[in-house]
């Protein structure tokens, strides 16, 4: 808004109007594709006390990462360890199993004083290091022209966005049935990080049009057990942990309940225990070495 408005009055009482945007329009329609999906939930909290130290430990040391980065990363890296997670069903009685891993998430920037999101396509993120992940979304928040998605889909979403909506929701649903289209179009998975601007703990149950997602939620501090360097629950201490809530959303008809439970525990111990952190202090160490000599 421009801060001029036009208030008018009526028998209910004074009003005034505003735009309804075309980048509302692709939103119900991914919302109308996404309800049509057979999807189950996990949500829950995982412990992200020391993942946040480590990267608040690097930033002192120069190294800047973006916490929404480094659980992209787990997220594309686990599910290359277990693709069936992104499987598509294609028609009858056939799945397409993509191996690379392409994520599409939202960015929120700002554009002539408003905020707006911007859809963000990364192709094969689980060969992408944390470093990586955070330039491309960084960049994103820089960029200053008011379309919704970047550089390399803007076009084509454009020119969909243009058409009557009868005939957008259709295209959309042809795409969204091809698993081929789909993927040039919205990716192999997607994850979104909206609840972590509303501070505190809390999560939601988004409609995703993605037969893997996760939903990001806020971060709350309370008291937990102390966990040793092994491992190890340390039940005789009790200090102050934060925890991430999270939200999972899955295809239940591409992939049963045992493989979707131990994939769950995988990402979870693996950002409760820093997965990858580690590693971007040394590779920084042996560029550094690899100068000086």
């Amino acid at each position: 808004m421009n801060g001029k408005r036009e208030t008018k009055e009526s028998k209910f009482g004074s009003y005034y109007t505003v735009p309804f945007s075309r980048g509302r329009d692709i939103v119900v329609d991914f919302i109308s594709i996404g309800k049509k999906s057979l999807k189950v939930y996990a949500i829950g909290d995982i412990d992200v006390t020391y993942p946040l130290m480590k990267i608040k430990e690097l930033k002192e040391k120069d190294i800047k990462l973006s916490f929404s980065a480094y659980l992209t990363y787990v997220f594309a890296r686990t599910v290359a360890e277990h693709p069936y997670m992104q499987a598509i069903k294609w028609r009858r009685r056939r799945m397409v199993i993509f191996e690379d891993v392409d994520v599409f998430f939202l960015v929120e920037r700002e554009v002539k004083g408003k905020k707006m999101p911007t859809s963000v396509l990364m192709r094969k993120a689980n060969e992408k290091t944390i470093q990586e992940i955070t330039d491309v979304i960084r960049g994103t928040k820089t960029i200053k022209d008011d379309s919704m998605v970047d550089k390399e889909g803007a076009s084509a979403t454009d020119k969909l966005l243009r058409m009557p909506g009868f005939l957008r929701r259709f295209l959309f649903n042809r795409i969204f049935k091809n698993p081929f289209l789909r993927r040039q179009f919205a990716g192999t998975i997607g994850i979104t990080s909206v609840g972590m601007y509303a501070g505190g703990g809390g999560t939601s149950i988004p409609i995703a049009v993605e037969n893997l997602s996760i939903n990001v939620g806020g971060i709350e501090k309370r008291p937990g057990y102390l966990i040793k360097e092994n491992g190890e629950v340390d039940t005789e201490k009790i200090i102050p942990r934060d925890y991430l809530w999270i939200t999972f959303n899955i295809d239940h008809t591409t992939v049963d309940g045992g493989p979707i439970t131990r994939f769950l525990a995988l990402f979870r111990e693996r950002v409760r225990k820093g997965y990858g952190l580690d590693e971007v202090e040394a590779k920084k160490k042996g560029k550094k070495k690899a100068k000086e000599t």
